[in-house]
């Protein structure tokens, strides 16, 4: 009986080589995009071959960049669709004001390496304080290693949003039934935090992982 092959068994190897630079990129486990250490670029499979991932960066303090799905969204539960800010702020019982009361909401899905729970908690906590995020000028930045992959975002975000209703929502059975969460938009950013010791810091938005 004779071995089987890579081709027998309908797999293929794509060399982890930059498309902009040539240079060689490596892989770390469950990584699903590449960064290139040449020139900052960010690849991704997609139909057997890599692919030119557009990333964006938030301005602000910190030495380490952490890659997240950032979304628009709206809502779908008992109390109808919920499409804008203060729509949102009521299902979360935030009273928190905003001038921006009629736009959309955003939801932010971390997408490195986090254990699902704390994953859930620290994007319900930057999703619920409306954070105004500033792009920054700087392009293709260092960032840490992306393992949450654009296709498993959204049921992560229905998550971390589920997360973010007040308690007796969360227990009520009809209300969670009826709940689901729409997508608009969805792009990978970086989001500058600050190494202290063990922990990373987002002083601008009180956060820390």
């Amino acid at each position: 009986m004779r071995g089987c092959s890579v081709a027998d068994v309908g797999l293929s190897v794509v060399p982890l080589i930059c498309g902009r630079c040539a240079a060689r990129m490596t892989a770390g486990k469950e990584q699903v995009a590449y960064q290139c250490s040449g020139c900052g670029s960010v690849w991704e499979l997609a139909g057997g071959r890599l692919a030119l991932r557009e990333v964006g960066h938030f301005a602000g303090n910190g030495t380490i960049r952490l890659p997240f799905w950032y979304a628009s969204f709206s809502i779908n539960c008992l109390e109808g669709c919920i499409d804008d800010s203060a729509g949102f702020m009521k299902l979360c019982g935030s009273a928190k004001s905003s001038a921006a009361v009629s736009e959309p909401p955003f939801v932010f899905v971390p997408a490195f390496s986090l254990p699902a729970q704390q994953a859930i908690r620290l994007g319900r906590n930057m999703t619920v304080r409306f954070p105004t995020l500033q792009t920054s000028i700087a392009q293709e930045l260092s960032i840490e290693p992306v393992t949450l992959s654009e296709v498993d975002a959204p049921l992560m975000a229905e998550l971390i949003l589920l997360a973010t209703l007040v308690e007796e929502r969360r227990n009520n059975p009809s209300f969670l039934a009826s709940f689901g969460a729409v997508l608009s938009g969805l792009r990978l950013v970086s989001i500058p935090f600050m190494r202290e010791g063990n922990r990373l810091i987002q002083s601008g938005m009180n956060l820390e992982v």
